[in-house]
């Protein structure tokens, strides 16, 4: 579960979808505050406008008919029953005894100046509560207080605060479902694009993006097969070109070595002659190995296969090579070891496969002091791993990315065309594995670390 929430916060689609999402439900919860601040606030000065209304209406009744008009005024009040939940009124005599009111006691005004409004607590019917009261000292001597209960204000408050807390919960829930509904498409979306394209990089050249649709998914997918198109076009031509060369370079050359064998055997040549026919026919042929590998890197990196991978036993391909080349290396006065596991299998090109590994015995028995030795076994994530070492000079580290490059060579003493790893790791690539090398102190250590 940990894992999956870690793949959906990964998903660039899924945060920007709540990035956006949060923006629109803060910016709305900014207008909603916004709002309910005005409202609050205008409702305050409504019951602010209310004190001072009645205040001034029972300051003119006591002006005009004293104590008598104030109560008559008030039971006129407390009869209309138009706001009498929540009106406050208190009318004291000098003595600080209730002449009439509706609070249960009388609260403490002394720090309260006279026409001040100010918020304190009242005992209003059963319980304590907030009130927004008015004191006002009277020429007689009396005391009137007149205000409003805060209580269904408070409650109010208290209910709209409720409401916006659902609402965002709610909301969130909400945010959190549509983004990742929304990364869900986005994944599907994209990712036929991305299985399209670790085909493609596979070498399967033809495949296209099958999910017709009329939005920009839709225009991006026919832009991305109309590009295949073109690639899959010019492939087939640099495929034509490289055949072409293939043919008419190829064969001339193998003529050319041919008849220069055959003058290598007419009677009373002289020996200059023959080394040169000699001399001649070598070059050819290290000519022709290196156009043949030329047009082999070519292709793998183009990502053409022309065999269908199969299952084949690596450990098998290994055990060959390894035969063919051991009297070569008793002939150097080396040791060749293998240390071969049988059962190591995997996908691929037995040839190709094969191919690269004589090209990493022929570098490592160039270089090598005294021995070298195959390997092949299983990696602990199970890929098939096939590794050549050698106790040479080694390489160092900081020549590890040039190796591998078209024409580079460490030592130009030894000949060489440069293209051996460059090969291999066109191999490797097809393959869709990785070429590793490793200090082996003394010597080097190369790997190819293939998936099944």
């Amino acid at each position: 579960m940990i894992e999956r929430i870690k793949r959906l916060w990964d998903s660039t689609s899924f945060r920007l979808t709540l990035n956006y999402s949060a923006l629109a439900i803060f910016t709305t919860l900014f207008l909603i505050g916004f709002f309910y601040v005005q409202v609050f606030g205008a409702l305050r000065s409504e019951y602010i406008r209310q004190v001072n209304s009645t205040m001034q209406r029972l300051s003119i009744a006591y002006e005009r008919g004293g104590r008598e008009g104030v109560l008559r005024i008030t039971e006129l009040i407390f009869s209309d029953r138009v706001d009498s939940g929540q009106e406050v009124f208190l009318f004291l005599d000098e003595q600080g005894k209730v002449l009439a009111g509706n609070l249960r006691e009388v609260p403490d005004i002394s720090t309260i100046k006279n026409n001040q409004i100010q918020k304190l607590p009242i005992k209003y019917g059963s319980k304590w509560t907030d009130g927004q009261v008015r004191v006002s000292y009277l020429p007689g001597g009396e005391t009137l207080i007149v205000g409003q209960e805060l209580g269904r204000l408070a409650d109010l408050n208290m209910l709209i605060a409720r409401v916006l807390l659902a609402s965002l919960i709610l909301a969130l829930v909400l945010v959190i479902l549509g983004a990742y509904v929304f990364s869900n498409e986005l994944r599907v979306r994209v990712g036929r694009i991305r299985t399209l394209t670790d085909q493609v990089g596979k070498g399967h050249i033809s495949k296209r993006i099958q999910a017709p649709s009329n939005d920009v998914f839709g225009l991006i997918h026919d832009d991305i097969n109309r590009m295949l198109d073109k690639i899959e076009s010019l492939m087939k031509g640099v495929r034509h070109v490289s055949d072409t060369v293939a043919h008419n370079i190829r064969t001339p050359l193998t003529r050319v070595i041919g008849r220069l064998r055959e003058a290598e055997h007419v009677p009373d040549t002289p020996v200059m002659v023959q080394d040169a026919h000699q001399g001649a026919i070598t070059e050819l042929e290290s000519l022709s190995v290196l156009l043949g590998k030329l047009l082999q890197i070519s292709e793998l990196d183009a990502g053409v296969s022309r065999k269908q991978f199969k299952a084949c036993r690596l450990g098998l391909i290994a055990h060959d090579v390894y035969e063919l080349y051991l009297p070569f290396s008793e002939e150097k006065g080396l040791l060749l070891h293998a240390n071969v596991d049988p059962t190591v299998c995997l996908q691929g090109d037995s040839d190709l496969l094969a191919s690269a590994l004589a090209n990493l015995l022929e570098n490592a028995l160039k270089f090598a002091q005294s021995s070298v030795t195959i390997e092949v076994k299983y990696s602990p994530s199970g890929q098939a791993c096939l590794s050549v070492t050698d106790d040479g000079p080694g390489v160092a580290e900081s020549e590890y990315p040039n190796l591998g490059q078209y024409f580079y060579r460490l030592d130009t003493h030894h000949l060489g065309s440069g293209l051996g790893l460059t090969s291999v790791k066109s191999i490797v690539q097809v393959h869709g594995g990785q070429l590793i090398f490793t200090n082996n102190q003394p010597g080097l250590q190369v790997t190819m670390v293939l998936p099944r």
